[in-house]
């Protein structure tokens, strides 16, 4: 427990008002959200896209509220009788960088007590923050530490000395309480390591502002969100803010720094991640930088490579090289773009000194992470998948990955997707996935996926457009409702097929309208194979 006046000196920019003295106001607590708010709680209010925070400075205040923190000018709140003359209120200019600050200093900053990484990008998130678990688990697992000193939160959960916490229904990073909240469990339980999956979203909104990273790491950064960030600058501007942080927090006895890029990426972010670590250089802020990708001609300057790929369907083999040497490594995971991932892992690995055969046995021991790629059992004589790719670059990856597998014969195999795209989200990507999914696959379900308050008929027309330039009426269908889409898809297929549902992933909810309902694509896909038996037995 804090006082509000050991908050303000956190706050350099924060003015105080209210008849009350700070020193005498605890704080037991810190939350953005009004129906979190208990008697000794600060409240931020922060002004949101759809909301704002201080029209519930009122209920914040009647659910006991010691103090109110926000970016409205006082006197306009009182003159709004928003807020009485005696509660003691803060005004600052950024408040969620204040709900950030505020939060690590309740929680007694638990990030200074880690060695931690962050792991930024468009697609590979969370497969290569779940691959850099695995290798520090191999690293650090003992006999008092049977599940290894390590900690990670990513979209789909949160796992902390064995156990696994859901973070929620869609993909983002969780809220500045719920991300310092998790680091002090991680410090509390002894891990040593803490893995940070850091979303545009997140970073633009301050979820990880207050967070001392040691290891920023980038998978790629292609066509996504510009709904939220409006350009693709702005949308590199924020996947940048990790890099920020790395080079603004302080150096940590005994622990690495690096920052990690992709070599086959960097094209479109290199330039500006270049500035920044010239920038925090002529600060004396020397951060040293690696780079990772896929080895050949092209690329002569790599850091950590993958050479002499080979792919099967039970596994992906390679070599890696890097500035120490080389070793062989084999990983369950399929495609092109999870060597991407792969190396991500190894490079981060790497730069903080684990040893190779640690780094073997990781990557080796990683099954795979729900959503991605997750094979469903239950197809007698076809390949079923469930794979999250909701963008027209990952959607292509996907399906290239899936190409393989495909069976040969007579009549031979057929690659069907399953997928929507999201309402109230960029509607550029809609007609690229389904030209993506026209030219790729051989047949295409076009179906919902949370659409919201937009007209899932117009989404799926949209979709429908760019699927057209490719094929013709006879190589796809429309079937707004998503569990009678992946039905439809199973019962169609046949010996060698492969059926893939994307776009959902490891989310257990889709929303219509402003409503959240419980959804599985796994589910959804496990019933239909189980339906279609049924029917066939019959």
């Amino acid at each position: 427990m804090l006082t509000l006046a050991h908050l303000l000196t956190l706050l350099p920019d924060a003015r105080c008002h209210g008849g009350v003295d700070p020193a005498t106001v605890a704080i037991n607590a810190v939350t953005a959200d009004s129906r979190r708010v208990g008697p000794g709680a600060l409240f931020v209010a922060v002004a949101g896209e759809r909301t704002d925070g201080h029209q519930y400075i009122g209920n914040a205040i009647d659910r006991g509220a010691a103090a109110v923190l926000g970016t409205a000018p006082y006197s306009r709140l009182l003159a709004d009788g928003m807020l009485a003359a005696a509660a003691p209120y803060v005004e600052v200019r950024d408040s969620r960088q204040a709900l950030a600050t505020c939060s690590t200093a309740l929680q007694g900053f638990p990030s200074r007590d880690l060695a931690v990484i962050g792991v930024t990008g468009t697609d590979g998130k969370t497969t290569t923050a779940t691959l850099i678990e695995a290798i520090l688990k191999a690293a650090t697992t003992s006999a008092d530490a049977p599940t290894g000193r390590v900690g990670v939160i990513t979209t789909v959960s949160a796992r902390i000395g064995g156990s696994e916490i859901d973070t929620g229904f869609h993909v983002t990073t969780p809220d500045a309480p719920e991300v310092q909240r998790f680091l002090r469990q991680m410090v509390d339980a002894g891990c040593t390591y803490a893995v940070v999956e850091s979303t545009s979203h997140g970073l633009h909104q301050g979820r990880v502002a207050a967070v001392d990273f040691d290891i920023a790491a980038v998978t790629n950064i292609t066509h996504e969100h510009l709904d939220y960030h409006g350009t693709r600058d702005a949308y590199v501007a924020a996947k940048a803010l990790l890099f920020r942080s790395l080079y603004q927090s302080p150096a940590k006895p005994g622990i690495a720094r690096c920052a990690v890029l992709n070599a086959d990426d960097a094209g479109s972010y290199g330039a500006l991640l270049a500035a920044l670590a010239e920038a925090a250089a002529a600060r004396g802020v020397a951060v040293p930088v690696r780079s990772y990708g896929i080895g050949g001609p092209h690329q002569t300057h790599l850091d950590v490579a993958a050479t002499d790929i080979r792919y099967a369907t039970d596994a992906t083999r390679f070599t890696v090289t890097w500035w120490g040497g080389a070793f062989p490594l084999e990983s369950r995971l399929l495609g092109e773009f999870n060597v991407s991932n792969v190396l991500c892992a190894v490079t981060v690995a790497l730069a903080l000194d684990i040893d190779p055969a640690a780094i073997q046995q990781g990557i080796a021991q990683m099954v795979g992470v729900s959503g991605r790629m997750e094979r469903i059992a239950g197809a007698p004589d076809f390949l079923a998948v469930v794979d999250f790719a909701h963008t027209p670059v990952s959607l292509e990856r996907a399906l290239h990955t899936l190409r393989p597998l495909v069976g040969v014969g007579d009549p031979p195999g057929r690659l069907i997707a399953v997928f929507g795209s999201a309402g109230l989200r960029d509607r550029a990507k809609r007609y690229l996935m389904g030209r993506v999914s026209g030219q790729l696959a051989d047949f295409t379900v076009i179906t919902a996926e949370d659409p919201r308050t937009e007209d899932l008929g117009e989404i799926c027309r949209e979709i429908e457009r760019g699927v057209r330039e490719s094929v013709g009426a006879d190589r796809y269908a429309i079937v707004p409702d998503r569990t009678a889409a992946i039905q439809f898809a199973v019962d169609m297929a046949r010996t060698g097929d492969v059926v893939a549902s994307f776009g959902k992933g490891h989310e257990r909810s889709m929303c219509f309208g402003e409503v959240e309902y419980p959804w599985s694509d796994q589910d959804a896909m496990r019933q239909a194979l189980a339906n279609r038996m049924v029917l066939r037995r019959a």
